[in-house]
C-alpha cells in the first residue's frame, strides 16, 4: 500500500483524483454484479500498471498509484466479504436477525487483504492501536472550537444525548423486547470492532498519511457512509452516514486509535437496531 517512509501530499488534483477512485470503487461494487467487480479490478490492475510506467518519467504521483492499489484492495474485499456473508444468509434462510448478525462476521474477509497489505509493505497503520480517552477533542468541529474536553467526556455527554433521542423511537412494550437487546449487542459488538479495523484501522489510516488528517479525514469518511448502500440504506441516507463516518475519523485521529471510536460505533449500532433501522 506505499512505502515505507510517507509523506503528505499537497500536489493540485491529487485530492480529488483519489477521492473519485474511492468513491467510484465503492460505489460500483455495491451496484453491480460480482463479474462487473472483478472487470473493475481489472481496469484498476491496468491502471496500477500504466501509472508504474508513468511514474518514472515523473509525469504521475505515488499517491494517485497507492490510490488505485486500495480501491483494488477494497474490489478484493468486497467481493470475499459478500459473497461469503450471502452464502450465510442462504443456509440460515428463515432466521433473518441472526443470518445478519451471523453475515457480519465475514468482514473479517474484508479486513483480511488490508491487513496482508500492511504486512507486505511493512507499514504500520496509523490509528492501528487501543487509543487514549484522555486526549483533547474540540467542539463542534472536533479539530477546533470553542469548546474543549477530554475525549470520555465528551463520548460521555455525545452518548447520553444520543440515547435520548433515540428512546423516543423504540417499541419499549414489544413482546421480545429482551431478544431484540440480544441481537443488538451480538451485532453491535462484531459490527463495530470489524468495521473500525477495516475503516478507521487501515483505510483512514493510509489516507492521512498521504494527504494529512483533513483530507485524508474526508476520503476515509465518504467511502465509508456510500459502503453502506448495499445493506439497504438509500443513497441519501449513506450520505449522512459519511458525516457521521468523518466524525468517527476524527475520534480515531484525536484519540490516536480505535478504542473510543468502537464504544461508538457499538453503542450507535445497538441503537440501530433497537429502534428498527436495522433487522
Amino acid at each position: 500500500m506505499g512505502e515505507k517512509s510517507l509523506q503528505v501530499t499537497n500536489r493540485p488534483g491529487e485530492f480529488i483524483t483519489c477521492l473519485i477512485i474511492m468513491i467510484a470503487t465503492i460505489v460500483w461494487v455495491q451496484w453491480t454484479s460480482i463479474l462487473l467487480s472483478m472487470v473493475w479490478g481489472i481496469g484498476l490492475i491496468l491502471l496500477i500498471y500504466r501509472l508504474c510506467k508513468l511514474r518514472s518519467l515523473r509525469k504521475i504521483s505515488i499517491q494517485i498509484r497507492d490510490t488505485a492499489i486500495v480501491a483494488l484492495i477494497m474490489v478484493i474485499g468486497y467481493t470475499l466479504y459478500h459473497a461469503f456473508g450471502e452464502i450465510i444468509k442462504n443456509g440460515l434462510a428463515g432466521h433473518d436477525a441472526w443470518a445478519i448478525i451471523l453475515s457480519r462476521l465475514s468482514l473479517i474477509l474484508f479486513v483480511l487483504p488490508f491487513a496482508l497489505a500492511a504486512a507486505l509493505t511493512k507499514e504500520k497503520p496509523l490509528y492501528l492501536a487501543t487509543g487514549s480517552w484522555g486526549k483533547t477533542i474540540y467542539f463542534p468541529w472536533i479539530f477546533k472550537g470553542p469548546i474543549k474536553d477530554p475525549i470520555w467526556r465528551f463520548m460521555l455527554i455525545f452518548l447520553v444525548a444520543v440515547c435520548g433521542i433515540f428512546s423516543f423511537f423504540m417499541d419499549w412494550g414489544q413482546p421480545q423486547f429482551l431478544v431484540l437487546i440480544g441481537y443488538a449487542l451480538s451485532f453491535a459488538l462484531i459490527n463495530a470492532v470489524l468495521e473500525e479495523l477495516l475503516w478507521r484501522g487501515y483505510i483512514l489510516s493510509h489516507f492521512v498519511g498521504r494527504f494529512g488528517e483533513l483530507k485524508g479525514l474526508i476520503i476515509a469518511g465518504a467511502t465509508f457512509g456510500l459502503y453502506h448502500y448495499h445493506l439497504g440504506f438509500s443513497w441519501p441516507v449513506c450520505l449522512l452516514f459519511s458525516i457521521f463516518g468523518i466524525m468517527m475519523g476524527g475520534v480515531a485521529i484525536r484519540s490516536k486509535g480505535l478504542v473510543p471510536v468502537m464504544v461508538m460505533h457499538f453503542v450507535m449500532n445497538v441503537l440501530f437496531v433497537l429502534s428498527g433501522m436495522i433487522l
